[in-house]
């Protein structure tokens, strides 16, 4: 058993894509909280329960992608008008 420990093996891992940054020095990576309430994050958890291991993102990720995704949604509708 020992042997095989001490083996080791590789995991395959999965490509890493970068969303694009902006090249701005200015725009710096900031820290903060934000307050939720218990049963929105059950509903993400329940959504995260329901995809498979494989496609589960972390809650920051999927809070992130909201966000993301509402931003591209009003600067569309401001474009548009």
């Amino acid at each position: 058993m020992q042997e095989m420990i001490n083996k080791g093996g590789s995991v395959q891992e999965l490509p890493v894509v970068a969303d694009p940054k902006p090249t701005s020095e200015e725009d710096k990576l900031k820290s903060f909280t934000f307050k939720i309430y218990e049963s929105e994050l059950a509903q993400i958890r329940a959504i995260q329960d329901s995809l498979p291991k494989r496609d589960r993102i972390s809650i920051h990720d999927f809070v992130l992608t909201a966000v993301k995704e509402q931003i591209k949604k009003m600067e569309k509708k401001n474009n548009s008008k």
